[in-house]
């Protein structure tokens, strides 16, 4: 689906001779994120994904945002309209912080994939439906936990990408069974919309494998 329809973003003119999708998610995490998708899981010919970790400890969403806008001008990037940029981030303690960034992300055509609390609850509902008490509160903290029973072990520096890796459409069953409001801009109880561009790239590979 289109999501960029201007002929003007950023300041930088849309390319017309790029055959790949670009892809670019800038992230509140360090190295998770970036791990994850920056792996082999979602290889692709046609499809070229950029991580915009965050590095220099400034990871509220204004930052993150900040940085994605930054990432396009200073690579002189040139966007096409089948293009998608995502801001990756968690609801954590950011409040209006991260209202204000969404409703600016929006504004720009930037696509948003909150997690409630954390990028790891993504990670969890790959191996597991989520807890019954989990419906209404949970910290990052217990999801990590039980994410560490899960694998055996658990380090968000040195993801352990095989352990995720046939287990990706069971993720996106679940944490869609989990979004009853799907159209909010962020999950408004535990949850987690790194499903939706997960789908977009997956959408992009099958339809290059037709």
């Amino acid at each position: 689906m289109p999501l960029l329809n201007r002929k003007q973003f950023l300041g930088r003119e849309i390319s017309r001779f790029r055959d790949a999708r670009l892809i670019i998610i800038a992230t509140e995490g360090k190295d998770t994120e970036e791990q994850y998708f920056g792996s082999n899981l979602f290889n692709d010919s046609r499809i070229r994904l950029e991580i915009v970790p965050t590095n220099d400890n400034k990871s509220a969403p204004n930052h993150v945002l900040d940085r994605l806008k930054k990432h396009i001008r200073d690579n002189g990037l040139k966007l096409q309209k089948d293009d998608q940029l995502w801001l990756m981030v968690d609801t954590d303690k950011w409040g209006k912080n991260l209202s204000e960034t969404c409703t600016e992300a929006k504004k720009k055509i930037i696509n948003l994939a909150i997690s409630n609390p954390c990028f790891e609850l993504w990670l969890y509902l790959h191996h597991s439906e989520p807890s019954s008490g989990w419906v209404y509160d949970i910290n990052c903290k217990t999801i990590e936990n039980n994410l560490r029973q899960k694998l055996g072990s658990y380090n968000k520096s040195n993801l352990d990408i095989e352990k995720f890796r046939d287990f990706v459409d069971d993720a996106i069953v679940r944490a869609k069974k989990m979004d009853t409001k799907s159209n909010n801009r962020w999950p408004q109880t535990p949850g987690t919309h790194v499903y939706k561009v997960v789908e977009e790239i997956k959408k992009i590979i099958q339809s290059n494998n037709k």
